[in-house]
């Protein structure tokens, strides 16, 4: 790309010489001819400005020129990101919009704590990140200890310690809201709230065991709950239900309500899951899965 632009800035060049040259030797023509009576003298000023305006736009695109010139060339120096100004950024190479964004985001409070932490930089690229890397400086913030203390009371203040449930301990994870939750090993604020928006999604748990469809949750999670002879389910219908509550199942995926939907189109409602049974994306074992959750 840079040898393209020096030979469109070079043959700029070449045309605008060609042109001055024409319009001088045409200007020196025309005005040895007013000795004839060819040219009136508001035609012969007419021809100068001419000539000079293209002797400016000659010495401007020259002067172009010379500035992307200096931009691929950019200066190396140590610099604090934190500080540095407009000038001495565009000196390292930066181009103005990568500029612009650091001005942003030092106005809005932001700042680079670490030579690494300036590859965050909007826009700027691994290469001229590894160009600059060598040569960032950032100051030490003052007072860095009260700093920590600070944090560190704010970390106590803001996020207690739960107390956990003791070995043995099992609760009904039908029953089980995100306070409970949050009391077994190895469940914090967020894991609770998985598994209450999974149990919403499914329609309730029949075995212990399906907590373990719940992604990231610790090895031997199950021994901490239990489920009750008859648990309350949420059944959904399948002949009534909308395709977007259908599919919404954790047990039903795109292509299986698709075929839902097909059959109930060409034959009417279904009876039973033995009607699907033909096809590959309903097996025997996944139909045993669907079974306590939906109705026909």
């Amino acid at each position: 790309m840079p040898h393209y632009r020096n030979g469109r800035h070079i043959i700029v060049a070449m045309l605008l010489s060609t042109i001055i040259i024409g319009g001088g030797l045409l200007l020196r023509h025309c005005t040895s001819a007013t000795t004839g009576g060819n040219l009136s003298e508001a035609e012969i000023q007419e021809l100068a400005i001419f000539n000079r305006q293209m002797q400016q736009r000659s010495a401007a695109d020259s002067l172009r020129h010379r500035h992307l010139n200096r931009q691929q060339a950019p200066e190396t120096f140590p610099f604090n990101p934190n500080t540095a100004d407009s000038a001495t950024l565009l000196r390292l190479g930066l181009r103005p919009w990568q500029i612009r964004n650091l001005m942003k985001y030092r106005n809005k409070g932001g700042k680079w704590r670490s030579s690494d932490d300036f590859s965050r930089l909007y826009g700027l690229s691994d290469k001229d990140f590894k160009r600059l890397r060598p040569f960032i400086r950032i100051d030490k913030e003052p007072n860095g200890h009260h700093t920590t203390e600070d944090t560190a009371k704010k970390t106590t203040r803001h996020f207690p310690q739960t107390e956990k449930y003791a070995e043995g301990t099992v609760i009904d994870l039908n029953k089980a809201d995100t306070t409970m939750l949050k009391h077994i090993p190895g469940i914090g604020s967020y894991y609770a709230g998985k598994i209450c928006r999974y149990r919403e999604r499914l329609g309730g748990f029949v075995s212990a065991h399906q907590i373990k469809e719940v992604e990231g949750l610790p090895q031997g999670i199950e021994r901490w709950f239990v489920i009750e002879m008859k648990p309350e389910l949420h059944r959904m219908n399948v002949n009534e239900a909308s395709f977007r509550q259908l599919v919404r199942h954790p047990y039903l995926n795109y292509e299986q309500v698709k075929i839902i939907f097909d059959y109930r189109r060409k034959y009417g409602r279904l009876k039973s899951w033995n009607d699907l049974q033909l096809y590959n994306e309903f097996s025997t074992d996944h139909i045993q899965k669907l079974l306590p959750y939906f109705t026909f």
